[in-house]
């Protein structure tokens, strides 16, 4: 081709481009491309946070008890019924004194070892009988137990005993009307199951009970509401019912309970589980609590007692 001054000028052919992939191909290359930078500017960020986790956690071990846990954490306690009012007297103490968070799940003794079974949560278990302890520790729940006191069986009934219950006899009168709690759920219930199974009772009294209830709280709300004359309780609960009278039977003289709480094996917090075992546990606290709730001490490092 001729210029304008009348030489020949080169000019390139024009130029083919050959696309190894199409334009939205490309556009997906480059959003790859682009989401790849910004993952490794995330991971560059993360490293010096990384690093100052890593130096807390090696300072929170060194300061930590063995196990799981610090002595601040939240706790879960399953806690038997018959216990509520002190229990819940001692974890407001607790909580003033020590600053410890303790959540509390109260019940019958035998629904509580239920939940603790399904659900594999929780971090002490506190039935109103060392028998559910056992049961606990026979089924891998429990690592370990430290006794509390005992409670005994009586008849709770109406301010100055209006019906003149005193023995298991008075019980079977037409004109009196009595509830226990259910031998399949609550403590007080099997207990008071196998006193009669012993004296040869139980035919008599599964016929005189009036009702079953589900723990030893609802026994005693029927003789508070007067739906029944009397109720099985433990002693105990004569401090929860300053309205009612306790009568002791013969019959019930052996019907003891005594009870401890149990370290669950499943427990995420047992350094903290243990701090509140030991000051529930302490003569200058959790057993004076005790002592003012109607409880009964255990003898001098008494073990809990084998079923």
């Amino acid at each position: 081709m001729l210029d304008p001054g009348g030489t020949f000028a080169c000019v390139p052919p024009p130029l083919e481009v050959t696309w190894t992939y199409g334009p939205s191909e490309v556009l997906d290359k480059l959003a790859d491309m682009n989401r790849t930078i910004i993952l490794l500017a995330g991971l560059l960020a993360a490293v010096p946070v990384l690093f100052y986790l890593l130096a807390r956690s090696e300072s929170a071990r060194d300061h930590t008890p063995s196990g799981l846990g610090t002595g601040n954490s939240p706790i879960t306690i399953y806690c038997a019924a018959s216990n509520q009012a002190v229990m819940e007297a001692i974890v407001a103490d607790y909580r003033r004194q020590r600053g410890g968070n303790v959540f509390v799940n109260y019940g019958p003794s035998q629904g509580l070892l239920s939940q603790i079974e399904v659900s594999r949560t929780g971090d002490l278990f506190l039935p109103a009988d060392d028998s559910y302890l056992h049961m606990a520790q026979r089924r891998g729940l429990i690592s370990e137990m430290f006794p509390i006191g005992t409670m005994r069986a009586v008849v709770i009934v109406q301010r100055g005993n209006p019906k003149a219950i005193h023995s298991f006899d008075d019980l079977l009168r037409d004109d009196v009307r009595w509830v226990q709690a259910n031998p399949e759920a609550a403590a007080i219930g099997r207990i008071t199951e196998l006193t009669w199974q012993r004296l040869g009772l139980s035919k008599a009294a599964e016929a005189a009970t009036a009702a079953y209830r589900g723990n030893v709280t609802e026994a005693a709300a029927d003789v508070v509401i007067g739906s029944a004359d009397a109720a099985i309780v433990y002693d105990c609960m004569e401090h929860n019912y300053p309205g009612l009278d306790i009568v002791e039977l013969p019959e019930l003289k052996t019907a003891v309970s005594q009870f401890g709480v149990g370290l669950l094996s499943t427990s995420r917090h047992p350094a903290a589980a243990k701090q509140f075992v030991d000051y529930v546990t302490s003569p200058e606290h959790g057993l004076v609590r005790y002592r003012e709730y109607g409880f009964h001490e255990l003898p001098n490092d008494r073990p809990l007692t084998n079923p």
